[in-house]
């Protein structure tokens, strides 16, 4: 049976046709419509490929385009159509492919294959989405391969890893949280910090704080004048009853021991002593009930010769003072174990309970342990530095010094203050004859303390742990107690304050000029003070103010005979007690006339307490030449504390000796 041609369409068929076939879909048979005259045959649909998105059992797509766009389409506007293929034409053939050429040679074997137990999977039960195809699984005429969905690419699970168990153990510790009062210290340290002093020359200048004075008490009325004194009454005021006033009388009439004759006359008006001062008072006390102390004092016992009470005298001088108890403790904290400023003034300050001992404490830790920045003083280098930085480092100038004090003893409770001023110290030179008076300047800073019975002392905790020697540029760390224990005019020698308030000086004067203190207490600047020696003279208790002559430079071509003689810090320091044990005996080393001889040894006369020799000038020496006073350490090999006067002059000559330095003069 011939097949039946095929029936025309109408436009409206058409359009319907080719929409369903943008869809996917092909066009179903339309309804018969009426007959007419035939129309052309219809074209044969385009090949097309609708990209749906592709059917999952699990229903997930991942990695797939949107489903409404072609697959090529990169952009918003739409392709030209494609050609449309007529029926009646006939597709040209493609060409023949060439020849194969003929090889002699095998082809090369393929590599091994990877068996199936050598790839690694991960195991797990996690959703795992898969490769899937971007091809649609509807393709319109076309012969290509497609997909098949929900399969997978190994090599997207070749490299993957599950990633380690978490274990918070391992983390490393949080620090811990700061207390609002260490946050509160912190920001006042930065504060500190902010406020440093600024170097100038040997050490930087020192802010100090003003003390003014508490005001003078009114002086207080004669007893006399205040009994007889007379209240001042407002009129129309009732009078205040008084009471009887007390008679002034003499001491003599109260039978202190006296013999009843003695005359109770004053000797410019002839009144008599025990005279009522008003009317109307007590009647005089009977002298003839007096008893006769002198019958009764022989009868009194007396106390045994062992029982009476010692007569050595008890002085409040700090050169006396037993300190070996603050220095010990001092030596028991350590500046690396130390917490913080605080923590260290509780602790050095607990087992005492005078401000004294309190002060020298604190005096004695500084030189154990802070050390001198001889790096920074030599080379000007020298910054501000404050308490903690130095209790940190451990290195200070005198700025760090009387500043780390200074905050140990307010922490402790003890009022103190950072004295800033010049200082006669490492450095300073004495003026030379002719020389200018310079203006006042400031080097040195050291420490104000309050101390026993309310006293005001000047302390240099600086000077007081070591001294500098500026030629080989080393620290000399030595324990002059001598810089705490110095009476406050005897520290002024050598420390001028820049606040004029803070000289607390003994001798009643409130300050001294800047001229008298930087020529010297002997008034000219060509007269340079004795050399003294102070290491010598502080362990053996010389006082270095009371060396006579008092000046360095002795004229030899005077005629005479010059007195040498110095003395102990105070009359009751005890050389056992207070020192290191029986004093030395004490020899000056002299010239003959023309000064080419050999040198002279003089032994020192001594009753304990002070020391003297004299010497004719013209045995001295000549001009340039030095004569100096020597301690006789070792005497013919054995230790010479406690060698008498006498032992020691028998032995010049016959045995060696050696010694240290006490005090030097050059010859002019």
């Amino acid at each position: 049976m011939a097949a039946e041609p095929p029936r025309p369409q109408t436009i409206h068929s058409r359009i319907a046709a080719l929409n369903l076939g943008h869809l996917g879909r092909a066009p179903t048979t339309p309804a018969p419509i009426e007959s007419g005259p035939p129309l052309r045959p219809l074209p044969l649909l385009r090949s097309q490929t609708t990209n749906l998105p592709a059917t999952l059992s699990n229903g997930h797509i991942i990695g797939d385009a949107i489903g409404n766009e072609p697959e090529s389409l990169t952009h918003s506007r739409l392709l030209p159509p494609s050609a449309i293929t007529r029926t009646c034409e006939k597709k040209p053939s493609p060409p023949a492919l060439p020849p194969r050429k003929h090889s002699s040679q095998p082809s090369p074997a393929l590599p091994p294959r990877r068996s199936s137990a050598a790839l690694h999977r991960r195991e797990s039960s996690e959703s795992i989405s898969s490769t899937i195809s971007t091809i649609s699984t509807i393709s319109v005429g076309t012969d290509g391969p497609s997909r098949t969905p929900g399969s997978r690419t190994p090599s997207t699970d070749a490299g993957r890893k599950l990633a380690p168990v978490f274990d918070p153990s391992t983390l490393p510790p949080l620090p811990p949280k700061r207390t609002p009062q260490q946050v509160d210290k912190r920001y006042r340290d930065m504060e500190r910090s902010r406020m440093g002093l600024m170097p100038t020359k040997s050490s930087p200048n020192v802010t100090t704080r003003t003390v003014e004075s508490p005001p003078t008490l009114p002086s207080r009325a004669p007893h006399h004048l205040l009994q007889t004194t007379v209240r001042k009454e407002s009129a129309g005021a009732i009078p205040l009853e008084r009471p009887p006033a007390v008679p002034a009388r003499s001491a003599l009439l109260f039978g202190m021991n006296k013999a009843e004759g003695i005359s109770t006359t004053a000797g410019g008006d002839g009144s008599t002593l025990g005279a009522e001062a008003s009317t109307g008072g007590p009647p005089p006390v009977p002298l003839s009930s007096k008893p006769d102390l002198s019958k009764l004092l022989p009868a009194k016992p007396k106390l045994a010769a062992k029982s009476q009470p010692s007569s050595r005298p008890v002085s409040s001088c700090l050169c006396c003072r037993d300190f070996s108890a603050p220095d010990n403790h001092a030596t028991k904290f350590p500046r690396e174990g130390v917490p913080s400023i605080g923590w260290l003034a509780t602790q050095l300050v607990a087992p005492f309970t005078s401000p004294t001992d309190q002060a020298r404490v604190i005096f004695a830790w500084l030189h154990h342990n802070i050390a001198y920045d001889v790096v920074a003083f030599c080379n000007h280098t020298v910054k501000a530095s404050t308490p903690a930085n130095t209790l940190a480092t451990g290195l200070a100038v005198c700025e760090g010094y009387a500043g780390l004090f200074t905050a140990i003893a307010s922490s402790a409770g003890l009022e103190s203050l950072v004295v800033g001023g010049h200082g006669k110290g490492a450095g300073f030179s004495p003026l030379r004859p002719g020389q200018p008076i310079p203006a006042e300047y400031s080097t040195h800073a050291w420490n104000v303390v309050k101390i026993d019975n309310g006293e005001w002392k000047l302390v240099d905790p600086c000077w007081g742990a070591g001294s500098v020697c500026l030629q080989d540029q080393k620290y000399n760390k030595r324990f002059a107690t001598r810089h705490f224990t110095m009476n406050n005019d005897e520290f002024g020698l050598r420390h001028f304050p820049t606040n004029k308030s803070l000289f607390h000086r003994v001798d009643g004067r409130q300050q001294i000029p800047w001229e008298e203190y930087i020529i010297g207490p002997s008034g000219s600047a060509a007269a340079m003070p004795v050399q003294v020696y102070e290491g010598v003279a502080e362990e053996e208790g010389v006082a270095e103010t009371k060396f006579s002559p008092s000046t360095y430079h002795l004229p030899v071509s005077a005629d005479g005979t010059i007195h040498f003689q110095f003395e102990k810090v105070c009359a009751h320091w005890d050389p056992i007690r207070n020192g290191p044990g029986k004093p030395y005996p004490y020899v000056m080393r002299i010239h003959n006339a023309d000064g080419r001889g050999g040198d002279e040894i003089r032994v020192f006369n001594t009753n304990g307490s002070v020391w003297w020799l004299d010497v004719e000038n013209r045995l001295l020496g000549k001009k340039g030449q030095t004569v100096g006073i020597f301690t006789i350490q070792e005497l013919g090999g054995e230790n010479a504390r406690g060698v008498s006067v006498e032992e020691c002059r028998r032995a010049m000559g016959r045995k060696g000796w050696s010694g240290g330095a006490l005090a030097a003069w050059e010859l002019v």
